[in-house]
C-alpha cells in the first residue's frame, strides 16, 4: 500500500521538471511485441523492422533466441548487422539459457526469474531462499563469462518488499549491470512506481529499466513515475504490441521524454509515425486513430473553437508540432467546424464569401450527418 506521504513525495517530483540523467529507451517488438497475438513476422520482416527501429536512435534492442531457430536466426543478424543500438539476449536465469545465449558471442545479455509469492508457488514451484540462491548464482555464471548483464525481477511489482530489496542486493553483489523492474500485470499507479524505485534506487549502484504493462492503461505514466525516481531505462515497442494489453509504445516515450523533461533530442522522432505504419503493414494490426503521436486523429480538427484557435496557432491545441514528428495539420470540415473554417476556406480559395453566405453555408454544413471532407494546412 502507499502512503499518504509516498503520493506527496510523488507529487511534488511531478510538480517540477525532474533534473535526471539521460533516460535510455530499449525496443522489445522483436521480443515482447511478438508475443502480442497475431503478431509474427518472418526473418526478412523482423531484420527489416530492426533496421527502421535502429534508425529512430534507440539505444536497446532486446530479442529472445532461445524461443526457436528463427530467432536465433534473427539474432546472429542482429549482431552482425552493425546496429548503433546494442542487441540484448534474453532468456531465463538458467544456466542452459545463459549458455545458450552466450554462444552469440554478445556483448550483452538479460536474463530472469519471477520475484513475486504468487509466481514462485505457482509458476516455478520453489522458496524464496532458492529464488535468491537460484539468481545469484546465475548472474555469476553469466559475469564471469565477461558480458554485461541485466537481471530481471519479474512481476517486482507484487513482490513483497523487503524481499524484492533482498533480491536487489544480491544481484548486485553478484555483478548485474541493470536491473529491470517489472509491473507484469500492470497494477501499479504512479505514485507506487515512484515509492518502489526509489527504494530500489537506494539499494543499489545498477542502473534501473522499467519493464511496464498497460493492463490498465497506466504504462507509461508507470514508466516516466520510476523515471522520475531514479530509474535510467524504459522498455518500450512499436504500436505498444506486447502480451495482452501491451507496453509503452515507442513514440509516446520518445515525445514524452522531448516534450516534458527536455531530453532525447537525438531521438528521430520524425520517424516513428512511419516505423509505426511499417509495423502495421507486417503485422496486419492497424494502428488506432486515437493513438498518441503516430494515430491519424492526432493533428486533425474539427471543433468550432479549437479551429478558430488553431488557425491562429497551432500551439493552442497542440502540445507538439506535427512538423517536429513528420506529420501535417489537417482540418476536418464538418457540422462541429464552425463559422471561422469556412471564412478560411473561402479566403484560401478566393471566393470572397460575405458573411450571409457563410453564415448559409454554415447551417447548411450543420444539417449533414458526416463529415463532408479535410485537408492539410
Amino acid at each position: 500500500m502507499i502512503s499518504l506521504q509516498d503520493g506527496e513525495l510523488f507529487i511534488n517530483a511531478c510538480s517540477k521538471k525532474a533534473s535526471m540523467a539521460k533516460t535510455l529507451i530499449l525496443d522489445t517488438t522483436l521480443r515482447e511485441g511478438e508475443q502480442a497475438p497475431l503478431v509474427h513476422f518472418t526473418e526478412a520482416q523482423a531484420l527489416q523492422l530492426a533496421q527502421r527501429i535502429d534508425e529512430s536512435g534507440v539505444d536497446f534492442i532486446e530479442i529472445s533466441p532461445i524461443v526457436g531457430r528463427k530467432q536465433s536466426g534473427i539474432a546472429r543478424a542482429l549482431l552482425a548487422s552493425g546496429l548503433d543500438a546494442t542487441v540484448v539476449l534474453h532468456g531465463r536465469a538458467r544456466k542452459e539459457d545463459i549458455d545458450t545465449l552466450l554462444s552469440f558471442d554478445p556483448s550483452f545479455i538479460a536474463i530472469y526469474l519471477s520475484t513475486s509469492d504468487i509466481h514462485l508457488a505457482s509458476k516455478l514451484r520453489i522458496g524464496r531462499e532458492e529464488a535468491q540462491a537460484r539468481a545469484v548464482e546465475a548472474v555469476e555464471y553469466a559475469k564471469s563469462h565477461g558480458v554485461r548483464l541485466r537481471f530481471t525481477c519479474e512481476d517486482a511489482s507484487r513482490t513483497e518488499r523487503e524481499y524484492l530489496l533482498g533480491m536487489v542486493r544480491a544481484v548486485t553483489e553478484a555483478g548485474a549491470d541493470r536491473i529491470s523492474i517489472t509491473d507484469t500485470v500492470g497494477m501499479m499507479t504512479p505514485a507506487a512506481m515512484y515509492s518502489l524505485v526509489k527504494e530500489v534506487r537506494a539499494a543499489t549502484s545498477a542502473g534501473i529499466d522499467l519493464h511496464c504493462h498497460n493492463d490498465l492503461g497506466l504504462a507509461l505514466a508507470n514508466a516516466l513515475a520510476g523515471v522520475e525516481a531514479g530509474a535510467d531505462c524504459i522498455h518500450a515497442s512499436v504500436n505498444g504490441a506486447g502480451e495482452r494489453a501491451g507496453i509503452p509504445k515507442i513514440a509516446e516515450v520518445a515525445m514524452s521524454l522531448q516534450v516534458l523533461y527536455g531530453q532525447r533530442k537525438d531521438i528521430s522522432v520524425e520517424k516513428l509515425a512511419s516505423l509505426s505504419e511499417i509495423f502495421s503493414k507486417l503485422s496486419g494490426l492497424p494502428t488506432d486513430p486515437f493513438s498518441p503521436v503516430v494515430g491519424e486523429n492526432v493533428f486533425r480538427h474539427k471543433g468550432g473553437t479549437h479551429l478558430a484557435a488553431v488557425l491562429r496557432e497551432g500551439r493552442a491545441y497542440e502540445a507538439f508540432s506535427p512538423e517536429s514528428v513528420g506529420r501535417k495539420r489537417r482540418i476536418v470540415v464538418g457540422g462541429y467546424s464552425g463559422r471561422n473554417v469556412l471564412r478560411y476556406l473561402s479566403d484560401s480559395l478566393g471566393m470572397k464569401m460575405t458573411d450571409a453566405q457563410v453564415e448559409k453555408s454554415l447551417a447548411r454544413l450543420k444539417e449533414k450527418e458526416r463529415d463532408l471532407f479535410d485537408f492539410s494546412v
